[in-house]
């Protein structure tokens, strides 16, 4: 890629290198999953030009270096939500997707709906807050464009439709188990799946943004969200087989403040 071919994308994480360098990991339309060297990155505000963090949409103008490192020359504000760097929940939310696509997506394999997902997380959270909905809606986006979409409307194990009445979640089998097929569901992770959760998590994964699951909270209780909550979380705890620290921030602000995340 040539200098001055900036590419839209992203920024999931920032580790400090040597001196003033940092290195980045980015998500880009046309590369995907990236990671690559900012040189002076610490010292030289005008190049990066407040790019390089969270809530940000950049430009940013890579090079393909040695290796599986690139060379970030340059960057850009193409748009920005950093207003909600106040709220401490909207920060751990956003930080827990950018987390999470570090986590699932491979290197260089890029899709290019992930980043209009991502962005409509941030613009639910500017026009609304945090949304346990709108949470879901991203996670079960995120498996699905990485490949590891839950089974919701029918058993993982053998295609039952009928869920109704003694069904299980299995993150290792790959989500809803019926009654007959639980039984071999064994493991940390496996959870019964009551029908109201289940509804909540296929009314989630139905509609067409973050912004619009907002309002499923709404049509459910406060147990079918914290159930379905748990269930996102040990899928993911399944895939990735390490705990995300953004998660556990998440659960201390949620244990401080006595709601669902």
């Amino acid at each position: 890629m040539g200098h001055g071919d900036a590419e839209l994308g992203v920024v999931l994480k920032t580790t400090p290198l040597r001196e003033s360098d940092l290195l980045v990991v980015l998500y880009t339309a046309t590369h995907g999953r990236v990671s690559a060297v900012a040189r002076g990155a610490r010292r030289s505000v005008r190049r990066f030009a407040g790019a390089l963090q969270l809530l940000v949409l950049g430009r940013y103008d890579l090079r393909r270096s040695r290796g599986e490192l690139w060379s970030l020359e340059a960057a850009d504000v193409e748009r920005e939500w950093t207003q909600l760097a106040t709220d401490v929940f909207a920060v751990a939310h956003a930080s827990y997707i950018a987390e999470l696509v570090g986590a699932i997506m491979p290197a260089e394999s890029p899709e290019p709906e992930l980043l209009d997902v991502i962005v409509g997380l941030w613009e639910s959270l500017a026009e609304g807050g945090p949304s346990p909905a709108a949470l879901r809606h991203v996670e079960l986006a995120l498996l699905e464009l990485a490949g590891h979409q839950p089974a919701l409307a029918s058993c993982a194990a053998c295609g039952e439709t009928a869920l109704e009445s003694g069904a299980v979640f299995d993150p290792s089998r790959g989500g809803a188990i019926c009654r007959r097929c639980a039984a071999t569901s064994r493991g940390p992770g496996v959870r019964p799946l009551e029908p109201g959760t289940r509804a909540y998590l296929v009314e989630v994964a139905s509609v067409h943004s973050p912004r619009e699951a907002r309002a499923v909270d709404d049509r459910h209780t406060t147990g079918e969200r914290t159930a379905a909550r748990d269930a996102m979380l040990a899928m993911v705890a399944s895939l990735v087989g390490k705990p995300l620290k953004s998660l556990e921030y998440i659960a201390k602000l949620g244990a401080a403040a006595h709601k669902p995340t």
